[in-house]
């Protein structure tokens, strides 16, 4: 006889979780591909304001190759940042499995919600210090990017998230209903009444 799998120390990820991470990975991959980052700033201009402080994009992008003339020491802090940042993600649904591990539609959105802030910060933050190191920046100006790339990751991935966690609850399904098996006798049966 085979031994079930322990779930409560490698739990498996679920739907939800599966579609939060897939999600995230085609946002990086729609910020990878210029035509349509390109086009998105141009229409967005708001888009362009945290390069232009000195802050990396709004959300990691991934790249086959550097984009244009820019150096492949970039184009590895964002692929950096896009392996942090599904990292992120990873474990924070791994853990979200194992405390909830058939969610509802509501909580699929704030695992979606929630993951997506915390993924953007972190491949955020990993993006943010490489670049300062690259362009060897003081530690006022160091500090300054730090706390100013949290904010504005955060807040980009609380406008993700919500596209995130809307598709996490639109493919959520039904919770499972627990049924009780029906009783063989009156008195089995007035034991699960009283």
């Amino acid at each position: 006889m085979a031994a079930e799998p322990d779930t409560q120390s490698h739990p498996r990820i679920d739907r939800v979780s599966w579609v939060v991470l897939v999600s995230l990975l085609v946002l990086a991959v729609l910020a990878g591909i210029w035509h349509v980052s390109g086009w998105a700033a141009t229409w967005v201009s708001a888009l362009l304001f945290p390069p232009a402080a000195g802050l990396p994009a709004l959300w990691p992008p991934l790249r086959l190759w550097p984009l244009g003339e820019t150096t492949v020491a970039v184009w590895l802090i964002d692929l950096a940042g896009v392996a942090v940042m599904l990292l992120t993600a990873w474990v924070q649904l791994r853990a979200a499995a194992r405390r909830h591990p058939h969610p509802g539609r509501w909580r699929a959105f704030g695992r979606g919600l929630w993951t997506t802030i915390l993924a953007f910060v972190a491949g955020n933050i990993v993006r943010g210090v490489a670049q300062s190191f690259l362009l060897h920046s003081d530690l006022g100006t160091y500090a300054g990017q730090l706390i100013a790339n949290v904010l504005v990751s955060a807040l980009a991935g609380l406008l993700a998230g919500i596209v995130v966690g809307l598709v996490a609850m639109l493919l959520a399904g039904p919770k499972p209903v627990e049924t009780l098996a029906p009783a063989e006798d009156a008195d089995t049966a007035a034991l699960f009444r009283a």
